[in-house]
C-alpha cells in the first residue's frame, strides 16, 4: 500500500512539473461551450472545439463547430507573411489566401482589442495543468463583458501577433469567457503539449476538393443563404 501511495504521488509530481513546464512550441485544444437564450448557438456549440498550434514561424488553428460538422482552420506562415483558410461549412468548401494586407489587418484588430479597459485580479483558476491569473476586460465598442485566464508559461516565439498578445496582456489566454446580451460564451484550454504536428500540417496548398474564393465571394454567398432562408 506505501508503495502504491509513493508510485501515485511521483506520477502526480511528474504531471504536474511537465504541465507547468513553459513551451514555446506545441499545442493548445480548446473546448467551447456556449449559454444562450439563442436556442441555435447553443446547439451549434455542441462539440464544438478549437486548436491552436506553433511551430517556429509557423502558427496553425483548426476549429470544428456543430460536432465537427463544419470546420475552419487557418494556416499562416509569418516569414512570408502570407496565409491559407479554409472553410467547410454546410458542405461547400471554399479556400482563401491571406495575404499580407489581411495580415496587418489581424494585426490592426488585435491591437484594438487589447486598447480595451483590463484589470488583474488576485483571483488564479488551473486550466490544463497551468495557473492562470484571473483578468477583466470590457470591450468598449459591444459592452461584452470578459474575462481572461492567463499563463505566463506559454510564449510563442515565432507569432507576432501571438508575441504581441503576450505582451500586452502579461501572458497567453488558456480560458476565455464572453458575456454579452443573455449569452455566454466560455473558451477553455483542455490540453497543452509540447509537441507539434508534422511541416505538412502547415502546407499553403489549397486542397483539389476546395474552391478558391475571396472575401468578397464569401459575403455574396452568405446573402444568398440568408436570402434563401428567409
Amino acid at each position: 500500500m506505501r508503495l502504491l501511495i509513493l508510485t501515485c504521488t511521483i506520477v502526480l509530481f511528474a504531471i504536474s512539473a511537465q504541465a507547468q513546464s513553459a513551451i514555446s512550441e506545441g499545442y493548445i485544444s480548446y473546448t467551447i461551450s456556449v449559454d444562450s437564450d439563442i436556442p441555435a448557438a447553443a446547439f451549434l456549440s455542441m462539440g464544438s472545439s478549437l486548436e491552436i498550434a506553433f511551430k517556429g514561424e509557423k502558427t496553425k488553428a483548426i476549429a470544428t463547430v456543430a460536432g465537427g460538422t463544419n470546420t475552419l482552420s487557418a494556416v499562416v506562415d509569418h516569414k512570408a507573411q502570407k496565409g491559407l483558410s479554409l472553410m467547410d461549412v454546410l458542405g461547400k468548401k471554399k479556400a482563401l489566401i491571406l495575404d499580407k494586407d489581411k495580415l496587418n489587418e489581424a494585426r490592426a484588430n488585435l491591437e484594438k482589442a487589447a486598447k480595451n479597459p483590463m484589470r488583474r485580479t488576485e483571483d488564479t483558476k488551473t486550466i490544463a495543468g497551468y495557473v492562470c491569473d484571473k483578468v477583466l476586460m470590457k470591450d468598449k465598442e459591444s459592452g461584452a463583458n470578459i474575462i481572461l485566464y492567463i499563463t505566463n508559461k506559454i510564449t510563442p516565439k515565432g507569432d507576432p501577433l501571438a508575441k504581441y498578445l503576450v505582451s500586452e496582456l502579461k501572458g497567453f489566454p488558456l480560458g476565455i469567457v464572453v458575456r454579452h446580451e443573455g449569452t455566454t460564451v466560455r473558451v477553455m484550454a483542455e490540453k497543452v503539449s509540447s509537441r507539434t504536428p508534422s511541416d505538412g500540417a502547415f502546407s499553403l496548398s489549397v486542397p483539389s476538393d476546395y474552391e478558391l474564393t475571396t472575401v468578397e465571394g464569401l459575403e455574396k454567398s452568405a446573402k444568398k443563404e440568408i436570402e434563401k432562408n428567409r
